[in-house]
């Protein structure tokens, strides 16, 4: 029939549309000769009014041409035609396809509503949910103890979405759990919890009243934890990046604002002397005061099981949220 265009030879050329991006890339349409083609010509509008275009001349068998595509964050369809000219004839095919132009999601985790125990946790996603795999491992690394995925297509952008892994056959706690969060178009984000930590068992260091100075005789307690702590980072090494924790805590004797201070000095002043001693890992301290008794008593209370300090290692801050907030805890150089 006069006026139609002929149909292009499909096994001349080949197409592929790179059509789902993150923000910062461009969508693009790829096309490869498999034939000697003379002019190859691509000519698309969106659907919102841009026009996109490019040809090129002289197209050997192998050769690679790009369209690339506007990159605004977004979905777009796109329709036109594709025109190839071989041996002084022209023909043409439709093209239609949609881009993904996917702003950069965000996955949130509330970690204080992660429960080890219920083998749970929450968290939120910046774009509509796809589906979200997890997997779980143990404190000694390797494979991992538990696998699962949920589907949760349809969940709106920021909703709270719950989700839970079953229980370790070989009875292990989470030390690691890895995330893949999708959303609804396909893009993924990674995240990667370690709520794993451990207190390293110990004798309490004896220092003077209203004093934060180590007496040399209390060093061969502090050389049966710094053993302690080298064994521990030796198992658990495939965690992560491993650091220790000290937490400074009083009994209610004299007032409350000066035990945080006070116990703050006295974990700082072991927290030096484990880096003097050769610990080489990342150290922090800080000071709670009489804000996280061992042992309930009333205020004025004489109690030395509350005259202690905590010493922990983990990869993430430890959550010991018992002064209402989130611990501020102190690098040692």
């Amino acid at each position: 029939m006069a006026g139609l265009a002929e149909p292009a030879r499909a096994d001349a050329f080949k197409v592929t549309f790179l059509t789902k991006v993150a923000e910062g890339q461009r969508p693009r349409v790829r096309v490869q000769a498999v034939e000697p083609i003379e002019r190859l010509e691509i000519n698309l509008s969106r659907d919102d009014g841009p026009n996109v275009s490019a040809a090129w001349d002289g197209l050997t068998p192998g050769a690679q041409r790009e369209l690339v595509l506007p990159g605004d964050p977004g979905k777009h369809r796109y329709e036109g035609r594709i025109a190839i000219t071989q041996k002084g004839t022209t023909r043409h095919d439709s093209l239609a396809f949609e881009t993904v132009v996917a702003a950069a999601m965000r996955v949130t985790v509330d970690k204080s509503r992660v429960d080890l125990k219920a083998r749970q946790l929450e968290l939120s996603m910046s774009r509509p949910a796809g589906r979200i795999e997890v997997k779980v491992y143990g404190p000694t690394g390797g494979a991992p103890v538990a696998e699962t995925q949920h589907d949760l297509t349809g969940r709106a952008a920021g909703e709270p979405l719950v989700v839970t892994w079953p229980a370790p056959a070989d009875g292990s706690e989470a030390a690691r759990i890895d995330l893949r969060a999708y959303d609804a178009d396909g893009f993924f984000v990674g995240v990667t919890l370690v709520p794993w930590s451990v207190h390293i068992p110990h004798e309490e260091v004896s220092f003077a009243t209203d004093a934060a100075t180590i007496a040399p005789a209390e060093a061969p307690k502090l050389n049966g934890s710094y053993q302690r702590i080298a064994q521990a980072l030796a198992a658990h090494r495939e965690l992560g990046p491993i650091k220790l924790f000290i937490a400074g805590h009083t009994d209610t004797v004299g007032k409350a604002s000066y035990n945080v201070k006070l116990s703050q000095r006295r974990a700082q002043a072991i927290a030096a002397w484990f880096r003097k001693r050769g610990l080489r890992i990342p150290i922090a301290y800080e000071g709670f005061g009489e804000h996280a008794l061992l042992v309930a008593t009333a205020d004025e209370t004489d109690e030395p099981r509350n005259r202690r300090v905590d010493y922990i290692l983990a990869v993430e801050d430890p959550w010991l949220t018992v002064t209402g907030s989130r611990p501020t805890w102190r690098p040692v150089p």
